[in-house]
């Protein structure tokens, strides 16, 4: 009975702290894009057109951020794939407000 005691509090502990620690997290730069691009429609096809041209490319990456209005360069890491474009954002606020409902922004976006 005596070893059992030790036994036992030590699997208690392992149980508690996880058996390891903290699951890895992802690095900060790390693009957060789902796996399936977001479909679109013929309104929302133009409005992506005319924002990929506003960097002066016509590449299918939208480099200007669409959370300021297309005013800030956006970046690589903070990336959202919409129909066949790539979007680009400038910060994480502007790319999780997108992922929560890119097509109702991007029906607000005013393209100049």
């Amino acid at each position: 009975m005596v070893r059992t005691k030790p036994t036992f509090l030590s699997f208690c502990f392992l149980v508690v702290a996880g058996c390891g620690g903290k699951a890895p997290t992802p690095p900060a730069d790390a693009p957060v894009t789902p796996a399936v691009p977001i479909a679109t429609t013929p309104e929302i096809d133009a409005k992506l057109a005319a924002a990929d041209k506003k960097d002066g490319k016509e590449d299918k990456v939208v480099h200007k951020c669409a959370g300021c209005a297309l005013h800030m360069d956006g970046d690589a890491k903070f990336a959202l794939k919409v129909g066949g474009y790539d979007m680009h954002f400038c910060k994480d606020a502007c790319l999780v407000r997108y992922q929560k409902d890119a097509l109702g922004e991007l029906g607000k976006l005013k393209v100049d």
